[in-house]
């Protein structure tokens, strides 16, 4: 009975062991933050290549932007038109550029190359009553390497 105790307790911290050592090799995602006023959201990429080379993000952009205009794995932030809606990434974002594209235009020609971008949200665009989609989409130089998608809506 020692015996089978042994082997049962050697397998039980193998396999601890072993969680533990991929637990310990997850990456955490980068996160990015929108804020207006007081209002704001942070969270994880939804879509991420820990590899710059890599073009991670492109396969899943489309099915993320499709459950976000139905209301689905987003975050929302209030926004009032005239008022600073800001941006903040990490720094790991910044180090190959990112882009910020509301609703479907985007907001720079150039990609954001700093942790922090604002801009004043246009008094003129009228937000639907389901929101504007704000997409956070890290480049590559030739694609995207990952995207963040909050939902901005008119604060009451």
């Amino acid at each position: 009975m020692t015996s089978q105790f042994r082997k049962g307790a050697a397998l039980v911290a193998l396999t601890i062991s072993a969680l533990m050592v991929l637990t310990g090799c997850m990456k955490p995602l980068p996160g990015a933050t929108v804020f207006s006023g007081s209002n704001s959201q942070h969270r994880q990429a939804t879509c991420w290549a820990f590899d710059a080379e890599e073009l991670g993000a492109g396969d899943c952009a489309q099915d993320l932007i499709a459950q976000a205009a139905e209301g689905d794995a987003v975050s929302v932030v209030s926004v009032i038109p005239g008022d600073i809606v800001g941006i903040s990434v990490e720094p790991v974002v910044a180090e190959t550029g990112w882009f910020v594209v509301l609703g479907d235009q985007r907001m720079t020609a150039d990609p954001v190359t700093s942790t922090y971008y604002r801009f004043t949200f246009p008094e003129t665009l009228e937000i639907p009553t389901e929101g504007i989609l704000l997409q956070i989409v890290a480049s590559t130089g030739v694609g995207a390497r990952g995207i963040w998608v909050f939902k901005l809506d008119m604060a009451s």
